[in-house]
């Protein structure tokens, strides 16, 4: 999935679909790009063994950095002060139900930006 979403990307900069009126569209496909990195991750939790221990700790204490609310996204991200098995419903709930509702969201508002600009754009 990140492959070919990084396939397609690399199609829209290589025909210079990014540029106006398409840098909306650009935008939103660099948010389903992070979304889509971002399921990926989630998903590689979801074995709940030592790498995803693992993972998960080293991705909550990233997001324990954020300057001013980086502590209370680490607190709500864990579903406490360490990981437990709260820590993988909050992950599972976020993989299987949150992300994708938004990845749909943001689908939605990228082929309806397609259809917009006048369809798929091709080679300058």
């Amino acid at each position: 999935m990140v492959l070919t979403v990084f396939l397609h990307m690399s199609r829209v900069f290589y025909h210079g679909a990014y540029k106006p009126p398409r840098e909306f569209n650009w935008v939103v496909g660099v948010i389903l790009l992070l979304l889509t990195l971002l399921l990926s991750f989630t998903g590689y939790l979801l074995p709940w063994d030592q790498l995803a221990l693992w993972a998960v700790t080293v991705g909550t204490n990233m997001a324990g950095f954020v300057p001013v609310i980086g502590a209370q996204v680490k607190f709500a991200l864990l579903g406490g002060v360490e990981v437990t098995a709260g820590t993988l419903l909050r992950w599972y709930v976020l993989h299987v139900l949150f992300l994708p509702f938004i990845i749909v969201i943001f689908l939605a508002v990228h082929f309806w930006r397609v259809r917009k600009d006048g369809g798929i754009s091709g080679p300058l």
